[in-house]
C-alpha cells in the first residue's frame, strides 16, 4: 500500500509541477486541467455505487432511514464558494475591497511553487472526494468475532 501511495503522490506532484508551467487560459492548460477532470470523473463513474450505501450504527445493522451521501459535505461547501463568487462578483466596487475566490488564486497563481502546491492540493481534494464515495470498504484489519 505504501508504493501505491508513493506512485500516487510521485505522479501527483510530477503532474502539478507540469501543470503550474502553463500559462492560464491557454491551450496546455486547458487540456491539463480538463484531463484531471475527466480522470476524476472516470474514478467516480468506476468507483462509487449506483446507489448510496446506508449508515451503519455501531453496534447495529445498516439504518433503513438514512442513507449514507459521502458528496453532502462537498456540496455545500461548492454552494458557499459560489454563493462568495457570486455576491463578490455582483457586488459594485473593487476586486480589492470585494475579492472573488479566482482573484485570491490569481495573487497566489504568480509564484510557479505556490501554483504547484495549489494545483496539488486541488487533486488531493479530488481523490479525498472520490475514496469517500468509493464503494470499497477502507481495509483497516479484520473485525475480531465475539466468543
Amino acid at each position: 500500500m505504501r508504493t501505491r501511495s508513493a506512485v500516487l503522490l510521485a505522479g501527483g506532484v510530477g503532474y502539478s509541477l507540469i501543470a503550474a508551467s502553463t500559462r492560464p487560459f491557454t491551450l496546455p492548460a486547458d487540456v491539463l486541467t480538463g484531463l484531471a477532470i475527466a480522470a476524476m470523473a472516470v474514478l467516480v463513474i468506476v468507483r462509487w455505487p449506483l446507489r448510496p450505501r446506508r449508515a451503519r450504527a455501531a453496534d447495529g445493522p445498516p439504518s433503513t432511514d438514512h442513507p449514507y451521501r459521502p458528496y453532502l459535505p462537498w456540496l455545500g461547501l461548492l454552494i458557499v464558494f459560489v454563493v462568495w463568487e457570486l455576491f463578490n462578483y455582483l457586488v459594485h466596487g473593487t476586486r480589492a475591497d470585494h475579492p472573488t475566490f479566482s482573484s485570491i488564486t490569481d495573487a497566489i497563481d504568480r509564484f510557479y511553487l505556490l501554483k504547484t502546491l495549489m494545483f496539488l492540493g486541488w487533486l488531493a481534494a479530488a481523490l479525498v472526494i472520490v475514496r469517500r464515495g468509493s464503494r470499497s470498504r477502507p481495509r483497516f484489519g479484520k473485525a475480531s468475532s465475539p466468543g
